[in-house]
């Protein structure tokens, strides 16, 4: 077994052969991933915590289970923290009513249904203004959750659908030494559990509904990138 370095991250054709009795060849096409860090390989400076805790970028699409869950909420819908507002093109996409709210930063073009505030709340959307409220991997990047889940809870006329990173994943990579890549994430401040997110929401809400998101493994244990929680008024 070999490995290389490459400067483009991708080979397009690699052919292996060795010689026993006779010879036996085998050729395949393989295409690689360029990875995050991929600093890391070869680095020739001391790197430190902020080179490698950053910030990544939004999402460039919307996760199919958490699309899922989505479309199934009571509009009009409200995604709360839209980034770059995909979920909400995909709802609308699907006939359903959607609209974003973003923290009003710079930005190349400001995507459409979306109401840009400057994070302080209340935010300047009426109240019960909207059957239902998506808040989907958001509450991990805001200081003041408790004020972010209250105000949620003042839009939402009947339902919110929250997303977090699932901590437990930390305990479950243990024994392999592994730590979920999205847990890297330098602007995560909060790391919530089932029940600490369920008693985070409780006051707020009648009934809370909890299942999980994104299926992966560590080696052959099982682990789940997010948990959800979908509630009800």
């Amino acid at each position: 077994m070999w490995e290389y370095l490459t400067t483009s991250g991708r080979i397009l054709e690699v052919d292996f052969g060795w010689v026993g009795e006779g010879r036996t060849r085998f050729e395949a096409r393989m295409s690689f991933v360029n990875p995050h860090h991929r600093e890391l390989l070869d680095e020739s400076e001391v790197l430190h915590r902020e080179n490698i805790y950053g910030p990544g970028p939004p999402n460039i699409s919307v996760h199919p289970d958490i699309l899922e869950m989505a479309k199934h909420l009571k509009g009009p819908v409200l995604d709360f923290g839209c980034g770059r507002g995909l979920l909400v093109e995909a709802l609308r996409a699907l006939g359903i009513e959607a609209r974003g709210l973003e923290l009003d930063t710079p930005r190349a073009s400001a995507p459409p249904h979306v109401t840009f505030y400057d994070g302080t709340f209340p935010s300047p959307l009426p109240k019960g203004q909207f059957a239902s409220v998506v808040c989907s991997e958001v509450l991990e990047h805001i200081p003041d959750y408790q004020a972010a889940v209250r105000e949620i809870a003042r839009l939402a006329g009947e339902q919110a659908l929250f997303t977090v990173p699932d901590a437990s994943a930390i305990p479950l990579g243990f024994q392999h030494g592994a730590v979920p890549w999205h847990l890297l994430e330098r602007t995560h401040v909060n790391f919530f559990t089932q029940r600490s997110l369920q008693q985070l929401l409780q006051p707020h809400f009648s009934k809370v509904q909890f299942s999980r998101v994104g299926a992966a493994y560590f080696n052959k244990t099982p682990y789940w990138v997010s948990l959800s929680a979908l509630c009800w008024k």
